[in-house]
């Protein structure tokens, strides 16, 4: 897994630690966060970093536990109908589009399959989303994140879903239900991989690594996995949709797009 060394690229400003967030609430920065088009969702820059922060971490907690409840049920009372309602309601398919359930690309990146999967997304999103916060302040990183909020911000979560569920139908030729938050973190990766690209991450905790080199790494070998498809149960297209919409955000602030 990856994370943040306490010494960062020195244009980005210096953030408390991780372990702090609970006792040092984050402050916000100056204006210049703020959206060239600040009339698209403004109030959403009212909510401090440190609830978003939180919220995210307990709606894919919550989510978990209905997940891990619906199963219960179905295994030992013999009743599907949680189970079938989070299906149709929490995965991301070309099904559920088609069905007219257009927010399963969002509600599918606080879905999980199974605890080493959630601990794995929320180590990572523990370390890696307070500098994008700091950086973006609440409502872009809320555009990042989860994406299709607004049609000219689809980056993130909702477009890795995406991506994938026309990935596997059109090129494929299945149809796959997808969870997971790794769409939405990779496009956090991305997004801070050309933001500040001097920053060094410990792989696994242990190994410095320069951010762009552990995030181009981590794409080409999704990529390759992606194409050759032999990505298992993990869903590879998502985590290059993630990336690339990543990449994508950032150039589009670059050039004040929006």
């Amino acid at each position: 897994m990856l994370r943040v060394l306490p010494r960062v690229c020195t244009r980005i400003p210096r953030r408390p630690s991780p372990l702090q967030y609970s006792r040092r609430p984050f402050h916000s920065s100056s204006s210049s966060r703020r959206s060239y088009h600040p009339g698209y969702f403004r109030f959403l820059d009212d909510i401090p970093e440190d609830t978003v922060f939180w919220s995210i971490i307990g709606l894919n907690g919550a989510v978990f536990a209905m997940a891990w409840w619906a199963k219960k049920k179905l295994e030992v009372e013999r009743n599907p109908a949680l189970y079938r309602w989070f299906q149709k309601n929490f995965t991301s398919s070309w099904n559920n589009i088609s069905a007219g359930r257009i927010w399963t690309p969002v509600t599918s990146a606080f879905a999980h399959a199974d605890f080493s999967h959630i601990l794995f997304n929320g180590f990572t999103f523990y370390f890696m989303a307070p500098l994008t916060l700091s950086i973006l302040g609440s409502r872009q990183f809320l555009f990042l994140y989860l994406g299709g909020i607004c049609s000219i911000h689809l980056s993130g979560g909702a477009s890795a879903a995406l991506g994938s569920v026309a990935y596997t139908n059109i090129w494929r030729g299945r149809d796959v239900p997808s969870v997971g938050a790794s769409g939405a973190i990779y496009s956090v990766l991305s997004f801070l991989a050309f933001q500040a690209p001097r920053m060094t991450l410990l792989l696994y905790g242990i190994i410095p690594v320069p951010i762009y080199l552990a995030v181009g790494g981590l794409f080409s070998y999704d990529l390759y996995r992606t194409v050759q498809d032999n990505g298992g149960k993990t869903n590879t297209s998502a985590h290059v949709g993630g990336a690339l919409a990543g990449a994508a955000y950032f150039f589009l602030r670059r050039f004040r797009m929006f």
